[in-house]
C-alpha cells in the first residue's frame, strides 16, 4: 500500500467539471479528482472512513457520492434531498447524516436511507453543522446567531411519552449578534470545548459539559473560519480581510470578554487583502496551517514562524479543506469499498417498522453459574495463628475432670465477638479481679493449679 501521506482534499467553486481534488500536501502532486458533482457547498464535504467521499451541490438539492478511488460518482443510487443543502455533517462512524436545509435539520440513517427526524429551532438559515468526536451529539449554527447542541439519540428516537424532549436542544447559546460562520469541537465528546466564530468579530469558547460560555475573544475584523490544535492550546481564525490570526489559550485573561487589539494580534499575512479566508485546517503534528480563501489560493504556513511556505493556486473560491492521513494505494482501482448503501435517501420520515425492534426468544434455561462456597458470617473463621492458639488452649486443663472446661470453637467464637483483647491497655491485662473468684474454688485449687491458670491466661492474652 505504500507509506502514509497527508492528503489535502480541496473543493472550490469553478466552471470546471472537478468538484473536489486530492493533493499530496508535501509534494503537491495530484492524487485524485472527483468530477460531475458541480460546485460543493461550504461545510458540506465529508468522508465515510477511507471508502467514500460525499459533497452537497450548491445549486441543486443533490448529494453526490464517489468511491474514493473513482473519478465518477456512484450511478446505482441517486441521493436527492428535500431542498438545497446549506451545511452537512456525517457522524464519525458514517452511520448518520445530518443536513441543514434552510432553517430545518434533517437526519438520515445512511445504510438504509431512512429519514429519522426533522428539527426546526433556528429562525434563519443554518450555516454549519458539526458532530462531537464520539458522535453522540451534534451542533448546529445559523444566520440568526444561535448555536444549538443536540443529543443524537433523543433526536432520532424520541421517547414515546408525549414529551418534546427529542425535539428540544440540549443547550442553546445566543451570544453572537450576527451570523455564525464556522465552529469547531475539541476532544472529549460532551465534555469537550466548543469554538464558534461569527461576523460580529467574536470567537466564543463554550464548555459543553456545563453548557456555559468560558471566554469571548473580540478580534478587530469579522471572522469566517476557525480551527484548533489537538492540545487546544492555540485557536486559529480566518478573517474577512484576508488575514489569519492565532490566539494562545495559555494567555487567556481573567475576564469573560477580551478585546484583542490589532497591534497585539499575531497574524498570518499572505492572502489577497479584502478577500475572506473561508477554510482552515491543521496538519497532524499541528506544525503547519493550511488556509483557503476567496482569492482562489491555498496557502501553507509554518505555525512557529508564521511564514508562508508555499501557495497552491486553485480554479475557484475555496469552500472546503480537509486533511486525511492515508496511503496513496487506496486510489488504485484494485482497492475495494464495502457496500454501505442499501437504498437512496427517503424524502419523508419513515413510519415505525417491526424491524426497528429486537425480540429475544429464550428457548432453554441456561445453566447456573459455577457455585461458590457460601460463608456463614455469623461464624468466625480462624486464621492459622488463631487456630494454633485454640489448639494450645485445648491442651490446658484448668480444673479437675468433673469441672473441666472445653475450649471449643463455640467458646472461641463468643470470645472473638467480644472486644479484641489486643485493644485493651496492657496495664489492664495484668490485673485480676479476685472478688469474682469464689472463695471455695480458690481454696480448693492447689499451687500447681494456680500455675496452670497463669499459663492459660498468658496464652489467652497473647
Amino acid at each position: 500500500m505504500g507509506d502514509a501521506v497527508e492528503a489535502l482534499f480541496v473543493s472550490s467553486c469553478s466552471e470546471e467539471n472537478t468538484t473536489c481534488s486530492v493533493q499530496d500536501l508535501r509534494t503537491g502532486t495530484d492524487l485524485m479528482k472527483y468530477k460531475g458533482g458541480g460546485n460543493a457547498q461550504r461545510h458540506s464535504l465529508a468522508m465515510i472512513g477511507l471508502n467514500y467521499v460525499l459533497a452537497a451541490n450548491t445549486m441543486k438539492p443533490l448529494l453526490h457520492v464517489w468511491p474514493i478511488n473513482k473519478q465518477e460518482q456512484m450511478s446505482s443510487l441517486r441521493f436527492v434531498l428535500p431542498g438545497k443543502a446549506n451545511a452537512m455533517a456525517l457522524s464519525p462512524d458514517g452511520a448518520y447524516l445530518v443536513v441543514g436545509i434552510q432553517e430545518s435539520i434533517y437526519i438520515w440513517h445512511m445504510n438504509t436511507g431512512r429519514m429519522l427526524s426533522t428539527l426546526s429551532k433556528h429562525y434563519q438559515a443554518i450555516t454549519c453543522l458539526r458532530f462531537t468526536d464520539n458522535g453522540e451529539h451534534f451542533i448546529s449554527a445559523g444566520k440568526d446567531g444561535a448555536v444549538l447542541v443536540w443529543d443524537l439519540t433523543f433526536s432520532v428516537a424520541p421517547l414515546d411519552n408525549g414529551s418534546q424532549e427529542g425535539s428540544e436542544p440540549l443547550y442553546s447559546f445566543s451570544d453572537h449578534g450576527l451570523s455564525v460562520t464556522d465552529l469547531h469541537t475539541g476532544i472529549g465528546g460532551i465534555r469537550s470545548y466548543l469554538y464558534t466564530v461569527s461576523l460580529d468579530r467574536c470567537c466564543n469558547v463554550y464548555d459543553l459539559s456545563g453548557g456555559i460560555m468560558l471566554l469571548s475573544i473580540v478580534f478587530p475584523v469579522a471572522l469566517h473560519s476557525v480551527v484548533v490544535n489537538r492540545m487546544e492550546t492555540s485557536i486559529y481564525v480566518g478573517s474577512a480581510e484576508g488575514k489569519a490570526f492565532v490566539f494562545h489559550n495559555w494567555r487567556a485573561p481573567r475576564m469573560k470578554e477580551y478585546h484583542l487589539e490589532e497591534d497585539e494580534a499575531q497574524a498570518f499575512i499572505g492572502h489577497t487583502v479584502g478577500k475572506p479566508i473561508t477554510s482552515l485546517a491543521l496538519t497532524m503534528n499541528a506544525q503547519q496551517l493550511i488556509s483557503g480563501g476567496e482569492d482562489k489560493q491555498v496557502c501553507v504556513w509554518d505555525v512557529a514562524s508564521r511564514q508562508l511556505m508555499k501557495s497552491i493556486p486553485q480554479n475557484g473560491v475555496i469552500t472546503n479543506l480537509r486533511i486525511r492521513l492515508l496511503s496513496p494505494g487506496i486510489f488504485q482501482p484494485q482497492h475495494k469499498q464495502p457496500q454501505l448503501f442499501a437504498d437512496s435517501l427517503k424524502r419523508m420520515i419513515s413510519p415505525p417498522d417491526i424491524n426497528d425492534y429486537i425480540e429475544l426468544f429464550v428457548t432453554k434455561e441456561y445453566p447456573k453459574e459455577r457455585g461458590k462456597p457460601k460463608r456463614n458470617f455469623n461464624k468466625s473463621y480462624l486464621d492459622p495463628e488463631n487456630n494454633k492458639i485454640l489448639q494450645k488452649m485445648q491442651l490446658v486443663n484448668l480444673c479437675d475432670d468433673d469441672d473441666a472446661i472445653d475450649f471449643d470453637e463455640e467458646t472461641l467464637e463468643l470470645t472473638e465477638q467480644s472486644p479484641k483483647v489486643a485493644d485493651v491497655p496492657s496495664a489492664d491485662v495484668g490485673e485480676v479481679d479476685c472478688d469474682n473468684i469464689e472463695e471455695e474454688d480458690y481454696e480448693a485449687h492447689s499451687q500447681e493449679s494456680s500455675q496452670e491458670l497463669g499459663l492459660c491466661s498468658t496464652l489467652l492474652f497473647t
